[in-house]
């Protein structure tokens, strides 16, 4: 009667693997420049918007005189970013431009500059000298200050979506697309070295040796979690510097609401398809025993992936469309789908728990199935096997 193998010790050899597969794969100068490179991308990006906008900081100063003069003053003091001069005289106010006291002055309906002001500026203080414009005019035609600000306060438009669910702006439809193209990156990165680890290890024969001590499920098992460690830490690594550079420039409130959660559920959705693509990108790797082949044996797990970020990239556009309810709940494509959907609109909780449901089957059989054929196909060596024959050969 065979000794039983304690828990423990299974665990053990499974984060043995897990820990090689970091410290080989982690640790490697290529994984490390890739990520400081990566990161380095990802905090410019992030700043971009402040980098184009240098220079914003300081208040534009403004020279004023005339009749609108006061009222012109409240507006743009209201919008802020303006440092105002009143000057007492038309000829005060262009002389103060030409000595470049003031970047521009407003004298006798007239912009005054040297060299011209920002398209931002400009728009700003002709807004503003029409506002004040009407402002005096109603004051000369001897409304009070009461019926003036009667006649000038305007209700603001009322938005009102006649459809729920769709997209509900620029940034909301940035997150998806930022979520669609992580998650695309995150998993075809990992599938594809399982495969080529596998592969590697088979050519070389070094699997044989390692499996007089662990068994085939510790050995692809560790596999599989160690690259989603280094992935994960990547991910971590990633949305880190994204934000915290967000922060510092002071752009994060302009970040969508649900922003946060969002990533938080990118990486559960992530979790679980990393299981699924994962696994059977191990068992599909050990149908060959050469690094030329395996594109071949991975090219469906290739596609699927790129359906689904194409899928994705798609229902950005129509997030409410039959098409896009249906992709987001059908697995593989749903593990990129709904989270992207979900960033840009709002999902019933029924498609989103029926989702999770799904893909978690689904992600148990690819475990089920990826780990059969790692444990009927490692240890043979030759041609390729076909899919039929390795479940066929004895465990």
């Amino acid at each position: 009667m065979s000794a039983q193998i304690p828990e423990t010790s299974r665990l053990r050899g499974l984060m043995l693997v897990a820990g090689r597969e970091i410290r080989v794969r982690g640790l490697a100068k290529s994984n490390i420049i890739s990520l400081i490179v990566t990161v380095v991308i990802v905090g410019v990006l992030a700043a971009l918007p402040t980098i184009i906008g240098g220079g914003d900081d300081e208040d534009a100063k403004i020279g004023l005189t005339g009749a609108t003069a006061p009222a012109m003053q409240a507006q743009l003091e209201a919008m802020g970013g303006f440092d105002i001069t009143v000057y007492d005289s038309a000829a005060d106010a262009e002389k103060a431009v030409a000595d470049e006291d003031v970047e521009a002055a407003v004298a006798d309906g007239a912009l005054y500059s040297r060299d011209g002001v920002a398209n931002d500026v400009e728009t700003q203080i002709d807004s503003a000298w029409q506002a004040a414009s009407v402002q005096t005019n109603l004051a000369n035609a001897g409304l009070s200050d009461q019926e003036i600000a009667g006649a000038l306060t305007v209700q603001p438009l009322e938005f009102v979506t006649l459809e729920s669910g769709g997209a509900s702006g620029p940034l909301d439809y940035f997150t998806g697309l930022i979520i669609s193209i992580i998650m695309f990156m995150m998993l075809m990165t990992p599938v594809q070295y399982i495969a080529m680890g596998v592969v590697e290890e088979k050519s070389s024969r070094i699997v044989e040796i390692l499996l007089t001590s662990l068994k085939p499920w510790q050995l692809l098992g560790g596999k599989v979690i160690g690259l989603g460690v280094i992935s994960l830490v990547n991910l971590v690594a990633m949305v880190a510097v994204g934000l915290g550079v967000t922060a510092a420039t002071g752009m994060l409130g302009d970040l969508p609401p649900g922003t946060a959660s969002a990533a938080v559920s990118t990486i559960g959705w992530w979790l679980i398809a990393l299981v699924l693509f994962g696994t059977l990108a191990g068992g599909v790797g050990s149908l060959v025993s050469r690094q030329e082949e395996a594109g071949s044996v991975l090219t469906p797990l290739i596609m699927s992936l790129t359906l689904s970020y194409l899928g994705a990239i798609f229902l950005l556009n129509a997030p409410t469309s039959t098409f896009a309810k249906v992709l987001s709940i059908v697995p593989p494509f749903s593990a990129i789908a709904m989270p992207t959907r979900m960033a840009v609109a709002d999902v019933p909780a029924w498609q989103i728990a029926l989702a999770i449901g799904l893909l978690v089957v689904a992600a148990a059989g690819a475990l089920a199935l990826g780990a059969q054929l790692y444990k009927r196909s490692v240890l043979y060596t030759g041609s390729r096997l076909k899919l039929k024959e390795a479940l066929r050969r004895a465990a």
